[in-house]
């Protein structure tokens, strides 16, 4: 989904991507107000088009509206409209939580740049009311977009292949770190009192609202303290294998220390990272059987008959033998309950809580989830590295989000030349 920044520059510069619906009263323009476009079976009134070019006018009031303009806003608007009509029909809903969020961020980006809400929607010639409107719209359109022209990307695996392979696949991949760090000489003397110091700061550095380049600035005798700390981008190899190894798994802003190395003691923050990293996951192996309520077969004699299932396994009864007999997951019958190896997110939450907690061997007693009743077994379990998986997934995304804006205008226009539209003026 685009940032509220792409919004914001959606809602401020309206010339080629105008979708706010203005503010002026119809009644203001009742001498011009008349059809100008027809659009399938909905019309675009003068008043509407004289509207958005108002709002135009607000935030660029050195440009002069010649026709040229009016009719590219026009060809926009007619756009819109033919978009809003498809997601009506695919029934396109955003919810009110999400368009409060796309407000409350604006307000505090408003309120971080000394100005404020009201005074906002004064410049903009809106109301509360017709901006969430024209959020609203503006986030169904993205909705509908990108739902429509991922439908229609695909991405192969020799292109997946191509890319990786590339100079530009190749620095993708590359592992980078940007590390701030701190460096406290040793004091030969005094050792002990110096590693004290380093923990002093590293506590420091922990609360909320420190800013690690401060703190470094104050106290770091190393080459980069007046920059905060910071030593650039680094690879691998040009890094020290110790500060590698420390923060080699760990996320942006997390901060690592004390290290001992001849040097002295040092403190890191990863600032930035980027590159290829391992995704270790753990994963399991897992049978289980399910017994699922319906019209005729209520939850509670569901229960029951789980129960008594429970009670087989319990006193020794074979669980694929068992699971072949009484499980209704009709995927996993005929192999006694076998699921496979799971991935993270492949089973519901408290399928998946119950997987991590019971030690492998053990069967599970009897839980409930969305689908049933269920009995588990996890036979066994490993940490893999699903970085090739992932690899090639983010590589597909990457592809996809260069071809988008192409594949969007040849829809739009696709779209445009599918329909009914008449301009008349």
């Amino acid at each position: 989904m685009r940032t509220l920044a792409t919004i914001k520059t959606r809602l401020s510069v309206l010339l080629f991507l105008g979708t706010i619906a203005g503010t002026v009263p119809a009644h203001g323009y009742e001498a011009l107000d008349k059809t100008i476009a027809v659009v399938d079976k909905q019309i675009i009134l003068e008043s509407e088009l004289e509207q958005r070019l108002a709002q135009i006018r607000a935030n660029q009031a050195e440009l002069n509206i010649n026709d040229a303009i009016r009719r590219r806003v026009l060809d926009q608007m007619i756009l819109e409209q033919l978009q809003m009509t498809v997601a009506k029909r695919v029934e396109i809903t955003i919810p009110e939580g999400e368009i409060e969020q796309q407000i409350d961020q604006l307000k505090r980006d408003l309120a971080s740049r000394g100005g404020n809400f009201a005074d906002y929607l004064r410049a903009q010639r809106q109301s509360e009311a017709s901006l969430r409107e024209a959020i609203r719209r503006e986030l169904t359109l993205q909705n509908l977009q990108r739902g429509a022209i991922n439908q229609r990307l695909r991405i192969t695996e020799r292109e997946i292949d191509e890319f990786l392979q590339s100079q530009a696949g190749r620095d993708w991949l590359t592992p980078r770190l940007r590390l701030n760090h701190i460096l406290l000489p040793v004091d030969r003397g005094n050792e002990a009192a110096m590693v004290a110091r380093a923990q002093l700061i590293l506590r420091e550095l922990q609360k909320p609202g420190v800013q690690f380049p401060e703190i470094a600035r104050q106290v770091s005798a190393g080459p980069n303290a007046a920059q905060g700390g910071d030593l650039g981008w680094r690879t691998k190899d040009q890094l020290a294998a110790l500060f590698y190894d420390a923060v080699v798994n760990l996320e942006a802003g997390a901060i690592t220390g004390p290290l001992r190395s001849n040097a002295g003691i040092h403190i890191l923050q990863v600032n930035e990272r980027s590159g290829a990293r391992p995704v270790l996951v753990q994963r399991y192996k897992v049978r289980h059987i399910l017994i699922k309520p319906t019209e005729l077969f209520t939850d509670g004699e569901a229960k029951a008959k789980i129960d008594g299932i429970y009670r087989q396994l319990s006193a020794g009864a074979d669980f694929i033998a068992t699971a072949r007999k009484f499980t209704e997951d009709t995927a996993s019958k005929a192999s006694g309950g076998d699921l496979g190896w799971s991935t993270p997110g492949q089973f519901v939450p408290e399928f998946e809580r119950v997987m991590a907690d019971i030690p492998v061997g053990t069967v599970s007693p009897p839980f409930r989830s969305p689908f049933g009743w269920h009995i588990l077994l996890v036979e066994d379990s490993k940490v893999e590295d699903m970085f090739e998986t992932v690899k090639r997934n983010q590589v597909a995304n990457i592809l996809r989000q260069r071809r988008f804006e192409d594949e969007l205008q040849l829809w739009l226009q696709e779209l445009r030349e599918n329909a009914y539209v008449e301009v008349l003026i």
